[in-house]
């Protein structure tokens, strides 16, 4: 049985159906993570999870310090994606119970990974879920679609990734450690992953729907927690860099994909709980110049450059700021306008798909 893994770095039957992180807002978990990040592996998943745990009652906790001691811990294996492999599960024809040969597969399978300490999505959501089991905390592996590229707004998509929902004080809340635990970086010609980034992100840690579902989408319906939201609704989704979705609230356009035509105004309007110094607008149609770029100092290194000449030549919008909420229009001045990108300190943040109406 072959399990296909990429990872790209309907209501509940439950009591609760809603996420409420308020709930959970007033702890301070600074001691637990680092006292999770002190404990060793040392080829016992039992004991690690006990060495985890054992030191507190409330469920939480307990989840808190398996979920820092994986993001941790566990590297991303870019190079077993890099190489197109799958996940060879247990060879179950001709079997009519599977289920002794499958929990020797997962078992053996869950040593290599804390042993080599590393893995893709399949690994990480995996291993929570068995230390959860451990210390008798409910949890599933939750597997669906994930959407992390600028060119993906309105693409088919299949199932790519697979994060955790864990069952705490009578409702389930999500969590992803492989996206918390750090990023990959990608060759921007050959689309290979060069190199894994360790950089912990906290907005994987019992993440609301509302914010899941920006780029993440169930497989299964019964983790959908918001009626009437689509598989369709997801994949039109505009993209966000991963730098500000902690940070930023869209209340227009309310859709990656936008209708339109020459002439016609769209509104941008957004909170954003940061600073941002200049804002930009590229497209098909004009982009402003690149401001940096990488200098080859020597055949292993490279340092960011500022180009003072592109830099004379940027075009930046003129936006209304008040508090935290910004607002500006863009213009359509021309049908064969596909896409728009906005750029907050030169930086890309947000991509929108536009599909004009050509006479």
């Amino acid at each position: 049985m072959k399990k296909k893994q990429l990872c790209l770095l309907f209501f509940l039957h439950f009591s609760i159906i809603t996420y409420s992180q308020q709930k959970f807002d007033t702890l301070n978990f600074k001691i637990i993570d680092s006292i999770s990040r002190t404990k060793k592996f040392e080829k016992d998943i039992f004991k690690l999870t006990n060495d985890l745990t054992k030191a507190y009652s409330q469920d939480i906790l307990k989840v808190r310090a398996i979920f820092i001691w994986i993001t941790d811990n566990i590297k991303y294996d870019y190079k077993f994606i890099n190489k197109g492999k799958e996940i060879q599960g247990p060879d179950c024809e001709g079997v009519i119970d599977c289920t002794s040969k499958t929990n020797d597969w997962e078992n053996d399978y869950l040593r290599k990974i804390l042993k080599k300490k590393k893995g893709i999505c399949d690994g990480y959501s995996r291993v929570f879920k068995k230390m959860c089991d451990i210390a008798g905390i409910k949890s599933e592996i939750v597997s669906g679609y994930t959407k992390n590229k600028p060119y993906q707004i309105g693409t088919s998509l299949s199932v790519n990734h697979s994060w955790n929902a864990v069952f705490i004080d009578s409702a389930y809340y999500f969590l992803d450690a492989t996206w918390a635990a750090g990023k990959c970086i990608e060759d921007e010609e050959t689309e290979k992953l060069t190199k894994y980034v360790k950089d912990f992100d906290n907005y994987y840690w019992l993440i609301p729907f509302e914010k899941l579902k920006r780029n993440h989408y169930p497989q299964n319906g019964k983790w959908v927690y918001e009626q009437n939201y689509t598989k369709e609704k997801f994949v039109n989704n505009p993209y966000y860099s991963n730098d500000i979705l902690s940070k930023i609230n869209l209340m227009s356009p309310t859709t990656g994909i936008i209708p339109t035509k020459k002439g016609d105004t769209i509104r941008f309007k957004f909170s954003y709980d940061d600073n941002v110094n200049l804002m930009q607008l590229n497209s098909n149609v004009y982009s402003n110049p690149t401001v940096h770029y990488f200098k080859k100092i020597s055949r292993r290194f490279k340092i960011l450059t500022e180009d003072t000449i592109a830099l004379k030549k940027q075009k930046y919008l003129t936006v209304k700021k008040v508090g935290t909420l910004y607002e500006f229009d863009y213009v359509v001045t021309d049908n064969s306008l596909y896409y728009l990108d906005i750029l907050f300190d030169y930086k890309k943040v947000l991509r929108f798909k536009v599909k004009t109406d050509i006479p």
